[in-house]
């Protein structure tokens, strides 16, 4: 098995913990929350089975999906193709608004108008957000199919030193991209065990990596010429040249280039490409601290879920309260008629039931029992008041006005307050979008 596969494995493994995470907020955001797993004792079942078991069925309000849809309308109604500013990268005046000119048509070409609030639906769910940019176009790329590895911890990504994506294609994209002869046809078929079937599922992994070489200069003297190769390679040409007695200098330098290879499922390589300059995905994890990723929606998955307790509690006291029960005594039971008689009677319109009085018998009475008042409803404004500060989505930025005397500079102002707190993952964001748009293909 080649060492780089082996590597970019540790590094897939690596990213489990991302992974499973990432598919948790998912679960949360889409409605599926009481599938976290409970220990008792030496049993494990999910929240949802734990629930049923004692006779209930568990209820939730999905608040965070609410609160998705606020910051990706909020970013929608602010959305514009990111633009060089004047200076940068040296252009000014015409050049400046040709560059420009051609941002906004890649984008436009890419349907990036529709295609960002997606990335930022994703980059909201699990906190990394990734395309891959080749042939002039921008293909999205799934989090659960995309590993990274950097040697330091920078934000921007600028250390990483292994980057790739699993691929799951047809056998017949499959053949279509590795199959060279009729030998590699059938190590194919044999290896993925389809015998041919163009239909089936086909892993991939696509692998590039940062590849360190030494180069050497060498400065011939005698031919007044320059030459650049390995640096082995100069060496034994410098060994030659002090038998000839020529004089020649050599100068070391050092070269970071990528290259690419694909793998089969097992390991094995099926094709590798020539070097690169750099590889062709854009990504951003936010916000990385310590190599660490931790998503905006991660951050109020606890306050949805005692919101989802709080509910569902209040729903079994409210079920275990009596609802118009009636107590009927024995006693003042009619001759000729039984209780289902007398309930029927005494539930239906205008219903009469023939009763005579008995010195110490007490009378029929119906009783109905309010649920017990243990401040849940307390409890569930205060975690749906945390919900709003910690996610930043207030009643402002919904558009609600605390009181109908609000005035419109008021509420402009609270707005802009509101804002900021989303300003940090809406601005990554934006950055990621630019570091998209700076490999607009040149003309």
């Amino acid at each position: 098995m080649s060492e780089i596969y082996s590597y970019a494995s540790r590094v897939w493994s690596g990213m489990s913990v991302f992974r499973s995470e990432r598919a948790r907020c998912k679960r949360y955001v889409y409605g599926d929350q009481w599938e976290d797993i409970l220990t008792l004792g030496q049993q494990t079942m999910t929240e949802r089975e734990f629930i049923r078991r004692q006779g209930q069925e568990p209820l939730k309000n999905n608040i965070l999906r609410r609160i998705l849809r606020n910051v990706v309308g909020l970013y929608r109604s602010q959305y514009k193709v990111p633009a060089l500013s004047r200076g940068e990268n040296g252009l000014c005046g015409m050049r400046l608004r040709e560059a420009n000119r051609r941002r906004r048509e890649w984008f436009y070409q890419n349907r990036m108008e529709e295609l960002s609030p997606r990335l930022l639906e994703e980059f909201l769910i699990s906190g990394l957000v990734a395309v891959k940019v080749t042939d002039g176009k921008i293909l999205p790329v799934t989090p659960d199919n995309f590993f990274f590895h950097s040697d330091g911890y920078d934000p921007l990504g600028r250390d990483v030193d292994l980057i790739g994506e699993v691929h799951y294609v047809g056998f017949g994209r499959l053949l279509e991209h590795f199959c060279r002869d009729d030998a590699c046809f059938r190590r194919l078929s044999e290896l993925y065990g389809h015998g041919g079937s163009a239909s089936a599922a086909c892993k991939v992994t696509e692998i590039w990596y940062k590849d360190t070489r030494v180069f050497g200069i060498l400065h011939d003297e005698r031919k007044a010429s320059l030459s650049l190769a390995r640096m082995e390679d100069v060496m034994l040409e410098t060994e030659k040249s002090a038998r000839d007695s020529a004089r020649r200098t050599v100068k070391g330098v050092v070269r970071h280039e990528w290259r690419r290879m694909w793998f089969a499922s097992d390991g094995s390589l099926l094709a590798e490409s020539d070097s690169a300059p750099m590889h062709p995905y854009v990504f951003k994890a936010y916000p990385f601290i310590d190599g660490e990723i931790h998503s905006y929606i991660s951050d109020i998955i606890d306050q949805q879920r005692y919101v989802n307790r709080l509910i569902t509690l209040y729903d079994f006291i409210m079920k275990s309260s009596a609802k118009g029960v009636l107590l009927f005594p024995d006693e003042s039971i009619p001759s000729g008629m039984d209780l289902q008689e007398v309930a029927e009677e005494w539930s239906r319109f205008n219903g009469v039931i023939p009763y005579r009085a008995r010195p110490g018998v007490p009378l029929p009475t119906q009783v109905s029992g309010n649920a017990a008042n243990i401040g849940i409803t307390d409890l569930l404004k205060i975690e749906m008041q945390m919900l709003e500060d910690i996610s930043g989505v207030s009643p402002t930025l919904q558009g609600k006005l605390e009181t109908n005397a609000t005035s419109g500079t008021l509420f402009a102002r609270q707005n802009e307050a509101a804002q900021t707190s989303l300003l940090d993952v809406i601005r990554s964001f934006t950055d990621f979008l630019s570091s998209v748009a700076d490999l607009t293909p040149r003309q």
